[in-house]
């Protein structure tokens, strides 16, 4: 952890280290979090239990679930469901899949895009704000008899 610099590094699957930048909330509440906690040296884990071992992974879990509940979170919270919460919030402020890919420590784009969960409604809601539908409106307009394709299905014509 390097308040400093505001970056955290942080070792994920298989040791892959990468290092992650930090906001002003995150910094604030660390800092206060070290002051509580005490000295510790570089090399040790930052997060630890009372008796000064490094927290392990059930702790954080129980930890994330028991604020979730006090907070009155209805839904089971977790740490991956809070990571995947981060990404979807990335997602929906249109941060590009690149850079969300590399502050969850992806490799691989495709791990990436697993965590995008699009619904049917967003994606009416982009095909609504897509350019085409102006041509359309446009196309109505100038040329009222003419039908493009994208626009109504051709009409039967009956046989008497």
């Amino acid at each position: 952890m390097d308040l400093e610099a505001r970056t955290v590094r942080v070792r994920g699957k298989g040791g892959h280290e990468r290092t992650v930048p930090l906001n002003d909330t995150v910094v604030r509440a660390v800092a206060l979090y070290r002051r509580a906690r005490g000295p510790v040296e570089a090399t040790s884990a930052f997060f630890r239990t009372r008796s000064g071992r490094p927290m392990s992974r059930g702790a954080v879990y129980e930890r994330v679930r028991t604020h979730g509940r006090k907070a009155g979170i209805t839904k089971r919270v977790s740490p991956h469901r809070l990571r995947h919460t981060f990404a979807t919030h990335l997602v929906h402020a249109g941060t590009n899949l690149v850079t969300i890919r590399d502050l969850l420590g992806h490799r691989c784009i495709t791990s990436t895009q697993l965590y995008l969960h699009v619904t049917a409604r967003e994606m009416v809601e982009a095909l609504a704000r897509h350019p085409i539908r102006h041509l359309v409106e446009v196309m109505d307009d100038l040329l009222p008899d003419v039908r493009l394709p994208i626009q109504r299905p051709p009409r039967r014509v009956g046989y008497a």
